[in-house]
């Protein structure tokens, strides 16, 4: 009897959350100059198993200059359930915020344009959603390469020795999380927390879904949600990249205070111990041990990182792994203290 209740109570809520079976789903997609990548990413949202009349694709251009907007222009065309929206200001959270206002979806799910998802992505997440009761879920992100180094740079960031503050990269097991990539938002969450935050340079998905946690809300993630990404191309763009994470991730931090997890301490507190053991051993022949030991360590470290995601990967790409290792993570160790006082607006 009273696991009949339960489930009473339980299936209330579910229909509270999602007013059908299959609600009007909205993807919101921002855009600049991917005139490579849009393309693959649409054809993956018109292949869904979920009913075509019941998604809405959102792509909100900022201004690009390689033609993409022409591209999203031709398939707006033969699909009417397709928008092309205008950020000029060139601010991906701003841009997001267009779309999710221009969007009529029950559920709004956020998607990069050099993505593509599997088949059932849609399906998985208002399954999950209901199942969970709960209004934002997310899945895994599997890395794809086109070159050698791009590969070896996909493993690298999928791997849990990369950036281990990201468990969506690597996390295998279902359950509550503090934040996942590419979400599926109920649109009330929106009213009730508010929209991506566009007036700091900011991690804008991790403090959103700080909000949502803060309001007393639960976040859930599937391995089974798949979505894959083209990681940069080589290790100078991947090492700007997590320089931008790193200032992004401490932005949320100067935000909200209790944001902050021992995760996102070690890259810093480690780039600054081997700045200020590294400078001191040139003046004191007594720190120069703490330096070595502390370069060691991280040989050591990179050592059984590269080992382990090779023996999984392949192991051609073990040259490039420490590097990948390396550039990821002394670029957000950088970018964290360079965030931390720095303006972020």
């Amino acid at each position: 009897m009273k696991n009949d209740v339960v489930t009473l109570l339980v299936n209330k809520t579910e229909k509270n959350l999602l007013s059908s079976e299959q609600p009007l789903v909205s993807v919101v997609i921002p855009m600049f100059n991917e005139r490579d990548n849009i393309s693959v990413c649409l054809a993956s949202l018109f292949a869904q198993d979920y009913p075509a009349n019941k998604i809405e694709i959102c792509v909100v251009d900022g201004a690009s200059t390689d033609g993409s907007d022409e591209i999203v222009q031709e398939y707006a065309i033969a699909h009417p359930n397709m928008k092309l929206l205008s950020n000029p200001d060139r601010i991906t959270p701003r841009g997001l915020n267009i779309g999710i206002k221009a969007a009529s979806g029950e559920v709004v799910v956020i998607l990069g344009a050099h993505t593509k998802v599997e088949q059932d992505f849609i399906t998985k997440n208002i399954r999950y959603m209901r199942q969970q009761s709960v209004p934002c879920v997310g899945g895994t992100q599997i890395n794809l390469g086109e070159t050698y180094v791009q590969q070896a740079i996909g493993y690298a960031m999928g791997s849990p020795f990369g950036i281990m503050s990201a468990p969506y990269r690597y996390r295998k097991n279902a359950g509550f999380v503090d934040t996942v990539v590419y979400a599926a938002y109920h649109r009330s969450l929106f009213d009730e927390v508010g929209y991506f935050e566009e007036e700091k340079i900011i991690s804008e998905d991790a403090e959103l879904n700080w909000r949502i946690r803060k309001a007393g809300h639960k976040i859930y993630f599937s391995p089974e949600i798949v979505s894959y990404y083209l990681p940069r191309k080589n290790l100078l763009r991947l090492g700007k990249q997590f320089f931008r994470y790193g200032i992004f991730r401490v932005n949320v931090v100067k935000k909200h205070i209790d944001a902050l997890k021992l995760l996102h301490l070690i890259p810093p507190m480690f780039v600054l111990s081997l700045l200020v053991t590294g400078i001191f051993s040139f003046f004191s022949a007594s720190m120069k041990p703490f330096f070595m030991a502390l370069l060691l360590l991280y040989v050591l470290f990179l050592t059984v990182a590269t080992l382990t995601t090779a023996s999984r990967s392949g192991w051609k790409h073990l040259p490039v792994l420490p590097l990948a290792f390396i550039m990821m993570q002394l670029s957000f160790g950088f970018g964290f203290w360079v965030g931390l006082f720095k303006s972020h607006h």
